[in-house]
């Protein structure tokens, strides 16, 4: 079954006409997209509708393992165990604090407690965390998993891949998908406003990956979908329409957030990678995590980092787009200056050594060639007109998100307390830790990295200057 959306679907109507049975989805760009049959439960009432989907799908008496942490079990994980009756429940309850951090290690000891005497089902109660970890056992163990969400935080709900901590810093790994996805609105109603907020910082960041998928299609033939990338960018824009009516209509504001969160979680899917969804935002938003930099707990939420890391780069990515229409590459300067440049091992800054080994397995696939230099200038110069043109709606969309955000009470990067040391130091090496073409490669490719980080610098000391 496709995944279904009672009520207005206007997201997913024309994606969801071009599904064949069993998710395959023949496109325009030449490729087989693969969503995972499922169903999206968006109601009042879900969570009952849930547990006699559950009854009619397993029997009367099916094993389901449960995992929540204490408040995903309060906010949730009770009212879904009661519903679901003579159904055999299993249950582990991880701490409320601190935080469960999404690690490998956990994954993995939670896959082997499931697989020791594997259930029918496997559910996952919360949000991000507990749905990235779900997944991640649901692919080890080989059982299906459901997913119950308690706050519209996070677009991984729908993915196919888990944001998980390898080796200490975050990764994208393979997951399963889970084939039912409960959204009952009484329940993301009641959701803390700061994971609502967390929600929309996430979905801000489709704006900054629809440009840079797009640019690095047009200068680096990198596969690239438009059916899907319409799609997440369709994500964000009704996640800004839903943060307008939060104050007003926090109830429609949720269902809308919820909805937006989820498709842009398909087109992950239908990519197969979280390419549609993230950018250089998302790197140093993982960065950020993995130095625990943000340092009220409360406030170490992923799309808290991801909307702070957009409002941050913004200003670089204006300043380079501005420069575009006048730059003009010198190609035997650029190749003599990449060429002539040292070794990363001999110039890493202090901060980023803990992340040396992550660092290592990035830069195998960003060696110099400069053929690949010449081949990328000279897409440059024939895409040029195109680029700028398609930059200056998004960025404009972005500069007024940000506002609107910053209006609802979105916390800044001083309201995060992330140390200024560590706010600049991921965005100048944010090269080195994804091997993902953004516009920094651009930049760097262009010879001007240096202007825009130093726009991005001398917002921070605006900001800084202005209280």
């Amino acid at each position: 079954m496709i995944p279904r959306w009672p009520g207005d679907a206007r997201l997913l109507q024309e994606f969801r006409s071009r599904l064949h049975p069993g998710g395959n989805l023949s496109c325009a760009c030449g490729r087989e997209h693969q969503i995972a049959a499922g169903d999206a439960l968006v109601a009042g009432d879900a969570i009952e509708s849930a547990a006699e989907l559950l009854r009619r799908r397993y029997g009367a008496s099916p094993t389901v393992w449960v995992l929540s942490d204490e408040n995903t079990e309060s906010a949730a994980g009770a009212r879904w165990k009661s519903a679901c009756g003579g159904t055999k429940v299993r249950s582990r309850v991880l701490p409320a604090a601190p935080r469960p951090v999404p690690s490998l290690e956990l994954a993995d000891a939670l896959a082997a407690e499931v697989m020791g005497s594997p259930p029918d089902l496997l559910v996952g109660v919360g949000g991000g965390v507990i749905s990235d970890l779900v997944k991640r056992v649901s692919l080890r163990a080989g059982v299906p998993s459901w997913c119950i969400v308690t706050a519209p935080s996070v677009d991984a709900f729908s993915s196919a891949t888990a944001a998980l901590r390898v080796a200490g810093y975050h990764q994208s790994v393979a997951a399963r998908a889970s084939e039912v996805i409960v959204c009952d609105l009484e329940v993301l109603g009641r959701a803390p406003r700061v994971l609502v907020l967390a929600g929309l910082g996430d979905l801000l960041a489709k704006l900054l990956a629809h440009l840079d998928w797009t640019v690095a299609w047009r200068l680096t033939g990198e596969p690239f979908c438009a059916t899907v990338a319409d799609l997440a960018l369709e994500a964000a824009r009704e996640a800004v329409a839903a943060a307008r009516a939060l104050d007003t209509d926090p109830g429609a504001a949720a269902r809308a957030l919820i909805e937006a969160s989820l498709v842009s979680g398909f087109a992950m899917q239908a990519m197969g990678s979280s390419r549609p969804a993230a950018s250089a935002e998302h790197t140093i938003a993982h960065f950020w995590e993995a130095a625990s930099a943000a340092r009220p707990e409360a406030d170490d939420l992923h799309g808290l980092l991801v909307g702070a890391a957009c409002a941050l780069i913004l200003p670089g990515y204006l300043e380079l787009y501005r420069r575009l229409s006048e730059v003009e590459p010198d190609v035997e300067e650029r190749l003599a200056a990449c060429a002539a440049e040292r070794p990363w091992e001999e110039v890493l800054e202090r901060g980023m050594r803990p992340f040396a080994g992550t660092i290592a397995l990035v830069m195998r696939g960003r060696r110099f060639d400069a053929a690949v230099l010449v081949r990328h200038l000279a897409a440059f110069a024939r895409e040029r007109k195109l680029i700028v043109a398609l930059a200056a709606p998004l960025l404009g969309e972005l500069s007024e998100a940000v506002r609107l955000l910053e209006a609802l009470g979105f916390p800044s990067l001083g309201a995060l307390r992330i140390p200024e040391a560590q706010r600049l130091l991921p965005v100048r090496n944010v090269r080195l830790l994804r091997d993902r073409y953004t516009s920094f490669d651009l930049a760097y490719e262009l010879g001007i990295a240096r202007e825009m980080v130093a726009a991005i610098a001398a917002a921070q000391g605006d900001n800084a200057d202005n209280g």
